[in-house]
């Protein structure tokens, strides 16, 4: 029974990794309902997320602060069998942003975002439970940077990521398992870690009312820390019931893979303004997750992932209805990076579709309200899950998730000193 558990524990921990393959692009509420499509233009702070390189251009301070309201969910089936609704319920992306110019025609920024995260809850002894029952990961990045006006069509910029990462993981890990045995097991797994990355960024305006940008963010590579907790009983109509515990130390090694985004924006006239954007992420470099719990008796294990690089596409449109309000909407693809073979239930695959929609109101001259809402479609995807791997109570399940959807609400305050 040690084995076994111990066994449980270690699966439980390299599938709560795989939680950081997913990206979060919510930095602001103009982004978001112009499908990230900023990354030539320099209007605000928000620069330092999209392109650090146009804060040179920036002539007075600037901060801007915004939050993101996600909410992802979608119905589930195991082995055709319908299940309760995945529904997390609603998670908060906050942001903050901040631009000061210097002389020589430099400028320094900063900005407070999330890259990546996920949140997935089902309901308690669903079919699955043993693969996963709840999960929450939260990261943030503080990324000052420092940019440089080479000369009136041109900007290089460079700064410092520092990455936070926590995450908890519940599963029930022996769900399932075949009469005559009984079991009332739990798991949870949380841990976190800082860890540093780098970012460069380039503006080119090649033609009047045309800027050309291209922004690239290096991995991050987490040594994450944590503890296991396991609780659980076994009875058999043969023996008296045992009652178990383990508490121990885990850790895990992270990589976030490094990424590439050109964009390009044009003035088309002094009302209507076009962007587009594609951004390389080099997924294929989460090859695995080596994740060690101690004092457990096999001491760590292996979880490979094998993911394929993505492009992520979006286009946004801006119109000023009036002097005071502008209108915008965008569309975005992207691509999911998982394997069917090796996908888990934290986080349901598939490629997503993203319409995004906003509003900017130009309060003072100073003082700019941005307000979005955008809407998630994700495929509907169908694969095989296996819990409890190397174990005696080694199952295999079909797994359908279908009509994934998610809502985002976003407000972004800016202002102009």
């Amino acid at each position: 029974m040690k084995k076994i558990i111990a066994t449980g524990a270690l699966v439980l921990a390299a599938v709560s990794a795989n939680a950081a393959g997913f990206g979060i692009y919510e930095a602001s509420a103009r982004g978001n309902a112009m499908g990230g499509a900023l990354i030539g233009d320099s209007s605000d702070a928000t620069a330092n997320y999209y392109n650090p390189a146009n804060i040179a251009f920036a002539t007075n301070i600037q901060l801007a602060a915004g939050v993101s309201f996600i909410n992802p969910f979608c119905d589930i089936e195991v082995d055709h069998e319908r299940q309760t609704r995945m529904d997390p319920g609603w998670f908060t992306v906050p942001t903050f942003y901040a631009t000061i110019p210097l002389p020589w025609d430099f400028a320094i920024g900063w900005g407070n975002y999330t890259e990546y995260g996920l949140g997935t809850h089902y309901a308690p002894g669903w079919a699955l439970a043993a693969d996963t029952q709840q999960t929450t990961m939260e990261q943030i990045t503080m990324n000052p940077n420092l940019a440089w006006k080479a000369c009136n069509w041109m900007s290089v910029s460079a700064g410092l990521r520092a990455s936070w990462i926590s995450f908890e993981n519940h599963k029930q890990p022996f769900n399932g398992l075949p009469a005559p045995l009984a079991t009332s097991a739990s798991t949870r797994l949380r841990g976190e870690d800082w860890a540093f990355g780098w970012n460069a960024g380039l503006s080119i305006k090649p033609v009047k009312d045309v800027t050309v940008g291209l922004v690239y963010r290096s991995r991050i590579r987490h040594n994450i820390r944590g503890h296991f907790d396991y609780y659980g009983s076994l009875t058999h109509p043969l023996a008296a019931p045992t009652f178990n515990s383990t508490h121990g130390r885990a850790s895990a090694r992270l990589t976030l893979p490094d990424s590439l985004s050109l964009g390009v924006n044009w003035d088309v006239t002094k009302r209507y303004r076009v962007g587009l954007i594609a951004t390389w992420t080099h997924w294929s470099t989460v090859k695995e997750i080596d994740f060690r719990v101690a004092p457990m008796a096999t001491g760590g294990y292996r979880m490979p992932f094998h993911w394929k690089d993505t492009i992520r596409a979006g286009v946004g449109m801006e119109y000023d209805l009036f002097n005071w309000m502008s209108v915008r909407c965008g569309y975005t693809f992207d691509e999911d990076p998982s394997k069917k073979h090796l996908s888990t239930t934290m986080l349901p695959a598939g490629d997503r579709h993203i319409i995004g929609s906003g509003l900017g109101f130009k309060i003072t001259d100073s003082l700019r309200l941005d307000l979005g809402y955008s809407f998630i479609r994700m495929n509907n995807v169908h694969y095989n899950v296996t819990t409890n791997k190397d174990t005696p109570i080694k199952q295999t399940r079909r797994f359908s998730a279908h009509n994934g959807y998610s809502h985002i609400v976003s407000a972004t305050l800016a202002y102009s000193f």
